[in-house]
């Protein structure tokens, strides 16, 4: 039976779920934060796989791990793995098969409605004794019907947030190195990211971290937007450049922006993204939900027995 390495955070649901749902015989072994470097790297060398619940894996891990056949990810991104470096050792590496790709949709479309309605501010000025502040009185408050919608990166979940823009009869536009049939089924355009976000009055990132990604964001980019426009980011923090981003949000050069994630995370409470009244955030919670995490636990499973089976796995993201 296989011996699988969960690496993971302390308290995460989804190490209970793993127990609970792990093919008969299999044996887990759980490492967390509190383990030493020594104690990962040990467990990496006698594992089949790799099973990771929030946290990355370091390169020695990899490197000790000389019997590994998968690094399994329960997150749809990957950057907390080396994939060059896993592909040379002949490591493949998988993420989630889409398995919280509902509730980031659902969280990014909340965001657009939050920040266009200024649900925020509604909330903490009813329950600080305030009524109908200038902000909510409709002058400066919006619909998400009927507005142009440009997502960057329409795989899983980028295609779904396609999907539930649907019924607010949105014109949706994409922008993906590779053509998107099933965002396209939904009525999405594909179209040059220049012109996504030269056209678009909303525009969410639902890109992966990588060389290529990274600071895809900045001065340039915003300065193409809409002074109307909002900015949607559940993806990863570093794919907006946030000095940039600040600025163009307090001088009005865009309207607002819902940000999930930041370049440091936690986020430094210091950081003025969060004084600004045009901006909501959120503690990266896009993709938790109760539906999620059997989900991702299920998939993770079925694909390392299709390894372990040997058949080829799903959801590649390296090799």
């Amino acid at each position: 039976m296989p011996n699988v390495l969960v690496v993971s955070g302390p308290a995460l649901p989804l190490l209970d779920m793993a127990e609970d749902m792990k093919p008969a015989g299999w044996d887990l072994n759980i490492v967390t934060s509190e383990n030493s470097t020594d104690e990962v790297e040990f467990g990496a060398s006698k594992a089949d796989f790799v099973l990771v619940f929030g946290h990355g894996v370091s390169d020695d891990a990899l490197r000790a791990g000389k019997n590994l056949k998968l690094v399994q990810l329960c997150s749809a991104g990957f950057d907390g793995v080396n994939t060059v470096l896993a592909g040379e050792l002949g490591i493949p590496v998988a993420n989630n098969g889409g398995a919280n790709a509902i509730p980031v949709a659902e969280w990014a479309v909340t965001m657009m409605l939050s920040t266009l309605r200024h649900a925020v501010i509604a909330d903490q000025d009813t329950r600080a004794g305030g009524w109908m502040r200038p902000e909510l009185d409709g002058r400066d408050t919006w619909e998400l019907f009927g507005k142009t919608v440009g997502i960057i990166g329409a795989g899983r979940i980028g295609s779904t947030v396609a999907r539930l823009l649907r019924g607010f009869e949105s014109t949706t536009l994409y922008t993906d190195p590779v053509r998107s049939e099933r965002a396209e089924g939904f009525g999405a355009k594909r179209v040059e990211l220049d012109e996504l976000l030269s056209e678009s009055d909303i525009v969410t990132l639902h890109t992966p971290l990588d060389s290529g990604t990274r600071g895809i964001i900045g001065r340039r980019e915003l300065g193409l937007m809409k002074s109307t426009a909002v900015l949607i980011n559940t993806c990863r923090g570093p794919v907006v450049n946030e000095l940039e981003l600040t600025d163009a949000l307090r001088n009005r050069q865009i309207w607002a922006a819902g940000l999930d994630v930041f370049e440091q995370e936690p986020v430094d409470p210091t950081n003025p993204l969060l004084k600004m009244d045009n901006v909501m955030v959120g503690p990266h919670v896009a993709g938790k939900s109760q539906e999620s995490y059997p989900r991702r636990v299920k998939f993770a499973f079925e694909n390392m027995q299709r390894v372990w089976d040997g058949g080829k796995p799903e959801s590649l993201v390296g090799m």
